[in-house]
């Protein structure tokens, strides 16, 4: 990753936690590519394969996270980041080898464990080590891995498990975090806290809560996180789902299509909003909030837009540009949560933030969307839709399954769009708030 402006030490720790970002969202994406192949293969619902792919995952990447952030607030946190790295990677290598549903739904779990103490280490750090004007910008640059990251699972994870299955393919994506883990211990420092590193300073975690749950505006941004999560987390999760059904498309050609409509949509975003956040905070804190209510707004008509088409290359148009919208400035809204707590309050307050974000997103969202998709496949189906499209055992599926099953995701995904909404309102809500709440240190 090239940057300019930043020291070589400062560019080798963006380039080497961008990294780790991307395997972050490597081993994270990768279930959502070879996902259709895992329901056919092991004859699941959709809302078993938003369990697997989110709720799993997401409960014990947001209940851990809290711990874990803890443990960031009170000890290295580039070793934390580097254990946590190492066993994500293992866990997701194992998905490879589960027998059945219930082990593969296990180890997803083992993932969300891994994962966990990852972004709020990854936030403190950052706060640490940069000034309040900085942080949206490196946070951004960092936060290209996730984009990159499932990009990288799209296109090569679906021609891989095109060619040599699911489990061979969830095996080799669990590798490179094993590497990338040696490299960060051996070559990263442990940054110098802003309160001189004493523990003795770190506040208990009642006093954490009480101080963000007296917060109007961290309680508004992570609604609101979280609602945006819930569309994203959505579209990550069924996207390719929903091109191999609706468009009778091979997985290889739906994981390039999410690639450019979905991975490489949210890095341009993601892009220009880190930098037009670091000058807008600068000049006025609510623009953090500010931000983000005018780019989701203007993301809601083209995202149904997008999934109103029936030639999939206007689909890849409206969604690229309402993705990008999106996810302009989630980096910066995490950034900004940063500054309503002292130091030794961040990596708890990004846990607590990725809670809000991860359980309402990864967790609920994807659990709805796929029991609603399964619904109205079900309603779309003359006949009995579990019965004659999900039991089969081997044998074909009856005739109007496709259909139906395509027809009931792309309903699910456009009613689930309707919470930005509510997304807009409380980043507004936030904003109002912000300038009595933050703090500059």
């Amino acid at each position: 990753m090239a940057v300019t402006g930043f020291a070589a030490r400062d560019r080798w720790f963006l380039t080497l936690l961008g990294a780790i970002f991307m395997i972050n969202f490597v081993d994270r994406t990768i279930i959502a590519v070879v996902g259709e192949a895992i329901r056919r293969d092991l004859q699941l619902s959709d809302l078993q394969l938003g369990m697997m792919g989110g709720l799993a995952f997401a409960l014990f990447y947001a209940v851990l996270g809290i711990p874990l952030a803890r443990l960031a607030e009170r000890f290295n946190r580039v070793r934390l980041i580097a254990v946590v790295t190492v066993l994500w990677s293992i866990m997701t290598a194992l998905c490879g080898a589960a027998g059945g549903y219930v082990q593969l739904l296990l180890c997803r779990m083992g993932v969300g464990v891994g994962e966990a103490g990852f972004t709020p280490a990854l936030v403190s750090m950052i706060s640490d080590r940069f000034p309040v004007g900085r942080r949206a910008l490196v946070y951004s640059l960092i936060a290209l891995g996730a984009p990159l990251g499932s990009a990288f699972a799209a296109v090569a994870g679906s021609a891989f498990a095109q060619h040599f299955g699911w489990r061979w393919t969830m095996a080799a994506v669990g590798v490179p975090g094993l590497v990338l883990a040696l490299l960060l211990y051996t070559t990263i420092p442990e940054p110098e806290r802003n309160d001189a590193g004493d523990k003795a300073l770190t506040p208990r975690f009642t006093e954490v809560l009480r101080r963000l749950g007296r917060s109007a505006s961290f309680l508004h941004l992570t609604c609101g996180s979280g609602l945006v999560g819930l569309v994203g987390f959505g579209t990550n999760l069924f996207l390719i789902p929903l091109l191999v059904r609706r468009f009778e498309l091979p997985l290889s050609q739906a994981g390039l299509i999410f690639a450019m409509s979905f991975s490489l949509a949210t890095m341009v975003g993601q892009i220009t909003g880190g930098n037009i956040a670091s000058r807008l905070i600068e000049r006025d804190i609510r623009w953090g909030a500010w931000a983000p209510a005018i780019t989701v707004g203007m993301a809601l008509p083209l995202y149904l837009l997008a999934l109103y088409q029936s030639d999939w290359r206007v689909l890849v148009g409206f969604l690229f540009v309402a993705t990008a919208l999106l996810y302009a400035f989630t980096p910066a809204v995490m950034t900004v949560t940063q500054t309503l707590v002292e130091p030794r309050m961040r990596a708890s307050a990004a846990a607590l933030h990725a809670f809000g974000q991860t359980v309402a997103g990864l967790g609920i969202g994807s659990v709805a969307l796929g029991y609603l998709s399964d619904r109205l496949a079900d309603y779309h189906f003359a006949g009995d839709y579990a019965a004659q499209c999900l039991a089969v055992h081997g044998a074909s599926p009856a005739p109007g399954c496709l259909a139906a099953s395509a027809t009931g995701l792309q309903q699910s995904m456009l009613i689930s769009a309707l919470v930005l909404i509510v997304a807009v309102f409380n980043y507004l809500v936030a904003a109002k708030h912000l300038p009595s709440e933050a703090k500059t240190a």
